[in-house]
């Protein structure tokens, strides 16, 4: 085998370029890793101040359903209480009776047995017509 210097130096170019090719192979790839893990915790922790935020608008959406709900329930017993009073009272002192079944009331005079029944309507309905009347 005839080795020269020259065949030498071509093979040593040769095996230099073989482990700078490798060397930029192995570079690119672990700095593709590194770029994907940054890019997945930015991801990651993104998506976790997305979850907070919602948990937080979670808890006054809960909060104020809660106040409402509190509200809404004091507002049915007084309307509750008051219809109990008027039932008792036109039943007391008129001898009228007050039903409400459904979506219709009924007012019955005992003495007569008269009967008039009306639908129950919207409170913003009654008024356009208490208006009109």
């Amino acid at each position: 085998m005839n080795i020269n210097v020259s065949a030498l130096l071509v093979l040593g170019n040769f095996i230099i370029l073989i482990a700078g090719l490798l060397g930029g192979y192995f570079v690119v790839r672990s700095s593709m890793a590194k770029g994907a893990a940054e890019l997945q915790d930015r991801v990651r922790q993104t998506l976790l101040d997305e979850n907070q935020v919602l948990q937080d608008r979670l808890k006054r959406v809960e909060e104020i359903c809660k106040s409402d709900r509190e509200a809404l329930e004091k507002k049915l017993a007084r309307v509750e209480g008051v219809l109990a009073t008027l039932k008792y009272t036109l039943k007391d002192r008129r001898k009228l009776r007050l039903e409400v079944k459904d979506d219709f009331v009924t007012l019955t005079d005992e003495r007569t047995g008269a009967e008039i029944t009306v639908p129950i309507r919207p409170s913003g309905q009654l008024e356009k017509e208490e208006k009109e009347a």
